[in-house]
């Protein structure tokens, strides 16, 4: 299985690549093994779920690109709309695929966080990679010098 690291990438288009190419694989898995299961109704609901979640991926990146051009309140404005629209359009699917007896809602919402998953789990590997508890203290340092003492 190909591990992320966060390190190599060079560019918001490589990182977007690689987050993409994983959630793939992943989910390639799954569909795979609930196909071998004789679960259509699961491999729809990952496939159904990756979409979804792949789609949320480039929508955001392409708005927050989008934003990055605009004046601070037309950003702000755009951004939370993009948000809103979002969800909703997710809120919208995945209700449909609830309300559908063929799919699995559950497999659904389990590929709708293949993303975020992949991204979390990219940076809990990384951290552990590069000394676990030696890098959580520097986090934690840092944080302290930032915040100031919680001693009083």
């Amino acid at each position: 299985m190909v591990v992320l690291r966060m390190d190599k990438w060079a560019s918001v288009p490589e990182m977007m690549r690689a987050v993409r190419l994983t959630v793939l694989r992943i989910s390639g898995v799954l569909v795979f093994i609930a196909l071998v299961g004789q679960d259509l109704g699961s491999a729809f609901g990952v496939a159904i779920g990756t979409a979804l979640s792949l789609w949320q991926f480039s929508h955001l990146a392409r708005s927050v690109a989008k934003s990055l051009q605009m004046t601070k309140a037309a950003a702000q404005l755009y951004a939370a709309s993009n948000y809103v629209f979002r969800y909703l359009v997710i809120a919208a699917l995945l209700a449909l695929v609830y309300f559908s007896p063929g799919i699995n809602f559950y497999a659904a919402i389990v590929g709708t966080l293949l993303v975020k998953i992949v991204i979390v789990g990219t940076t809990v590997v990384q951290a552990l990679r590069e000394g676990g508890s030696a890098y959580l203290r520097q986090l934690t340092a840092r944080r302290g010098q930032k915040g100031g003492s919680s001693d009083g």
